[in-house]
């Protein structure tokens, strides 16, 4: 892939242009390059614990003002699916946080959560990232997944960055579920490519113009490969030089930060 005939880059979030609430150096250069470069962009986040408004403000607190039309998370993509396949207001029980939940229920759904049986069936169990996450939450879900509801996982990212060093992701809550029941969840964020095909339609994206950039081979960079797209690595985030010299994963290209990325697509085009 050229720098020069980029149109549209899809952005990860934690790694990329943040750890934590801390912006990577040239956060907003990196914005601004865009602009003047004409590039579309969207933010597309495996982070299940966080609603689209929440990344809204996020990017506002950094000096970077985003439509929420340009934020994809997988909570989001779960509930196109979830909807797609059991129509608007399906009961379904949630084993996640306070985002995936809101989102669930703004989208519609009869959501339970919690460590009580539901009073009803559901036709799901959707799964994400949960810190308080308990043997009764882990039983009532077991459950429900053996009466016949479909196994769904945001994601199964099994670390993010944080400033401190990396912390457990959500793939801890779903390796549980799937050490209990035996059952493969159907999969949603990255590496899968729905989360990718719903970015690129909202911003009428060319794959052959577009690119992913993250900090992870085996979601943001993988996703790409399997969505046909060009695919940019930085190494704020979890990829390390040896990870990457050792993986049969490779990135088109690879920059230190968005700092030198920016540099670079400044001077693919003299801008």
């Amino acid at each position: 892939m050229k720098l020069a005939t980029l149109q549209t880059l899809l952005l990860d979030g934690d790694g990329v242009l943040w750890r934590s609430n801390d912006a990577i150096p040239g956060l907003n250069r990196f914005f601004d390059v865009l602009a003047q470069r004409g590039i579309g962009w969207a933010l597309l986040t495996n982070n299940n614990t966080r609603t689209v408004d929440d990344y809204v403000h996020k990017l506002r607190g950094f000096g970077v003002e985003a439509e929420a039309s340009r934020i994809f998370t997988s909570s989001t993509v779960t509930a196109d699916y979830v909807e797609q396949r059991y129509g608007h207001g399906a009961p379904v029980h949630v084993v996640g946080m306070g985002g995936l939940i809101e989102t669930l229920t703004g989208a519609g759904f009869r959501v339970t959560h919690g460590e009580e049986m539901p009073p009803g069936p559901v036709v799901a169990v959707v799964a994400g990232m949960d810190r308080a996450i308990t043997h009764e939450k882990i039983k009532v879900a077991m459950r429900l997944i053996l009466g016949g509801a479909e196994f769904v996982a945001t994601n199964t990212d099994g670390n993010f960055p944080t400033p401190d060093g990396l912390s457990p992701g959500t793939g801890m809550v779903i390796g549980a579920l799937q050490a209990v029941t035996g059952v493969q969840p159907t999969v949603i964020g990255k590496p899968q490519v729905a989360i990718y095909q719903a970015a690129m339609r909202h911003l009428g994206a060319d794959p052959s113009t577009t690119a992913m950039l993250g900090d992870r081979l085996d979601t943001d960079i993988l996703g790409a490969q399997r969505a046909g797209i060009g695919s940019i690595a930085v190494l704020t985030g979890v990829i390390t030089r040896e990870q990457l010299a050792a993986s049969e994963i490779q990135p088109d290209l690879v920059f230190e930060s968005i700092a030198e990325l920016a540099d670079a697509l400044a001077d693919a085009r003299g801008v």
